[in-house]
């Protein structure tokens, strides 16, 4: 009920703040991301970071494409390469998902692995800045986790 609700006041604040179909003319986006990540096998919450480039395909088209870089800090640091596709859904909601491969130093041996990446953004544009929340999700055979946090993006 929750998720539902929250839901309902975002795309209900999107109508209400709407500027024009496509608030975001630009072909490129750099975006970070800041927020508390969970190891779903350790029940931990880390510190999560990611940092993406992408590239809108064609001018006020909703596809982007780029690649992204995201790192868990924990007592051993999760890191994954992420080539990613974009999809405007509103004007100020989008989602990011592609193929990535992670790897994790631990002890004396390196984890590597084919991973999945998700993640939704919300944003309000202040400026030429993209600011709003974001949940994530990273996915592999052995270690997931679930991110949420602040993403603030450029477009030029």
């Amino acid at each position: 009920m929750k998720i539902q609700l929250l839901a309902f006041i975002l795309l209900l604040s999107n109508a209400a703040l709407a500027q024009e179909h496509d608030h975001d003319h630009h072909r490129h986006h750099i975006g970070i991301g800041v927020g508390g990540s969970s190891l779903l096998s350790e029940y931990d919450l880390a510190l999560g970071t990611h940092l993406h480039y992408l590239y809108r395909i064609r001018p006020h088209s909703p596809l982007s494409v780029g690649l992204g870089f995201e790192s868990v800090w924990d007592e051993h640091t999760h890191n994954t390469i992420t080539a990613l596709l974009n999809y405007r859904i509103l004007p100020r909601l989008s989602v990011n998902i592609g193929p990535g491969y992670s790897f994790a130093k631990e002890e004396d041996e390196t984890h590597k692995a084919l991973s999945g990446h998700l993640e939704v953004l919300y944003e309000f544009t202040v400026g030429e800045f993209h600011i709003g929340p974001m949940l994530g999700f990273g996915f592999e055979k052995e270690e997931s986790h679930a991110s949420l946090g602040l993403h603030l993006g450029l477009g030029f």
